[in-house]
């Protein structure tokens, strides 16, 4: 863990998944200790080794600091926060950038925030969350049914069981509360589909986009029936026609 002074917190998306969606994304931390295997941001330039992901973080102490700094930018913008990290990471319990960040946003109008985490500590913040009403929504990063399997790949992040008790949890608090399944690991469809159905009520499905920078060759290696290419879009195919019939809608393929 390494503290910095950044020199911006809004990204402008001017290309890539969130372009025409977002204005802005920010990410309080650069890095992240979840250790997700099939993370996409290693494939991006960066000092760090690919394969050393998970094990390096970069805080940005000035978050909070920088928004006051560009408040101009986010009055009437869209806002997706986090997209390269997770913002609920553990070291948020030391440094609560994302808090400090959420409360600076507050005071300048944003038109949408759209958060993203696998962590159960953004039910720490819940009261602000609260505050933005219907501008805010949250994406809880739902990968598979199954904890070991989340294990293997998400070594270091909160199990399955307890994002699945996250999203109830947000949307017992009246949150708008999405499931993200992003990458589509191996898993149940059935019994995915049941876990998730109570408490959302829209979910976004994507596909692994980072094969090449995978961390862990190893898994591809012993998921590769999973993974081999016809496979995987079957897999996807019919979890996709599984959310239609429970009518569950997809933000986005």
């Amino acid at each position: 863990m390494t503290e910095v002074k950044a020199k911006t917190i809004l990204t402008p998306q001017n290309g890539g998944a969130l372009s025409g969606h977002y204005n802005f994304s920010l990410n309080p931390y650069a890095g992240c200790a979840f250790k997700c295997s099939y993370c996409y941001v290693p494939k991006f330039p960066s000092k760090h080794k690919y394969d050393d992901w998970g094990n390096w973080v970069e805080v940005k102490t000035n978050a909070a600091e920088l928004i006051r700094k560009e408040r101009a930018l986010v009055f009437g913008s869209k806002i997706f926060f986090s997209s390269a990290t997770d913002p609920y990471q553990y070291l948020e319990l030391k440094y609560r950038l994302s808090r400090a960040c959420l409360t600076e946003l507050l005071k300048y109008s944003p038109a949408k925030i759209t958060m993203h985490t696998r962590s159960h500590l953004i039910l720490q913040d819940l009261p602000l969350l609260q505050a933005f009403g219907e501008r805010l929504s949250v994406g809880v990063s739902i990968t598979t049914d199954s904890d070991e399997i989340g294990r293997i790949f998400e070594p270091m992040a909160p199990s399955i069981s307890r994002r699945l008790a996250l999203i109830a949890a947000l949307n017992e608090a009246g949150i708008n509360v999405f499931a993200s399944i992003a990458p589509l690991l191996p898993h149940d469809p059935e019994k995915l589909v049941q876990a998730i159905k109570p408490h959302a009520k829209k979910v976004w499905i994507d596909q692994m986009s980072a094969i090449d920078t995978n961390t862990r060759k190893d898994l591809l290696a012993e998921y590769s029936d999973f993974f081999q290419a016809d496979n995987y879009d079957r897999a996807v195919a019919k979890l996709t026609a599984l959310l239609k019939e429970a009518g569950l809608v997809k933000p986005r393929v």
